[in-house]
């Protein structure tokens, strides 16, 4: 329900838009979806909020439009997707669960472990998806075999210790979690900005207080 409001909103957004303004890049992209037309018309967005940076319509506006790219970009992948190369089946994988399309994109990440097994990174996001579903046990497998399989993975130690705090596995978490941070989180280029620092270590200072 929440989604369907949001895309009324856009609509109901992009009309007043078109009543006051002239957007052409926007009709073109719509009527005519493609990378070129979507350039087109985030760099129209970005030269209206130049403008006047006050609009939040404007912002809105580009969230609205990259969604849209975003669902073309992934369904025109998994047409294709017996044909895409590892890397470019992660990448759909990783649309998938950015669009919260968790079963899907874990049978994606199944694909190339299937062939990779000993790719780490497949593992980790289908740990992250997996955990995301609340399937804690599963998500515990693959965060487990993200780590064997790179043991200077930052990101599989740090998802796997959240998910082995809803396991209430309290020690192992924190362990895992100390040695993330003995790591360098940027050393492999796999730091996931989505977990903030803070909730990171909020979350230490839980393990610490129930592995005193």
């Amino acid at each position: 329900m929440k989604r369907k409001i949001l895309a009324l909103t856009a609509v109901v957004l992009f009309v007043a838009l078109a009543a006051q303004t002239n957007v052409n890049p926007l009709r073109e992209y719509l009527n005519e979806p493609g990378l070129e037309t979507f350039s087109a018309a985030m760099t129209y967005l970005a030269q209206m909020q130049a403008k006047n940076p006050a609009n939040r319509r404007v912002e809105l506006q580009a969230a609205y439009f990259a969604g849209l790219e975003a669902r073309r970009i992934m369904e025109t992948a998994k047409d294709k997707l017996e044909s895409l190369n590892a890397g470019e089946k992660f990448l759909t994988g990783n649309i998938l669960m950015a669009l919260d399309r968790l079963p899907e994109a874990v049978e994606i990440y199944d694909q190339i472990i299937l062939d990779n097994p000993d790719w780490s990174c497949p593992w980790r996001h289908k740990g992250e998806a997996l955990f995301k579903m609340k399937n804690y046990k599963a998500a515990a497998k693959a965060l487990d075999k993200a780590i064997e399989t790179n043991k200077q993975h930052y990101d599989a130690y740090v998802w796997a210790a959240f998910n082995l705090y809803e396991l209430k596995k309290y020690k192992q978490a924190r362990q895992y979690l100390e040695i993330a941070f003995s790591l360098n989180a940027e050393a492999d280029g796999h730091h996931d900005e989505e977990i903030p620092g803070e909730k990171i270590q909020d979350l230490y200072e839980k393990l610490k207080k129930k592995t005193k």
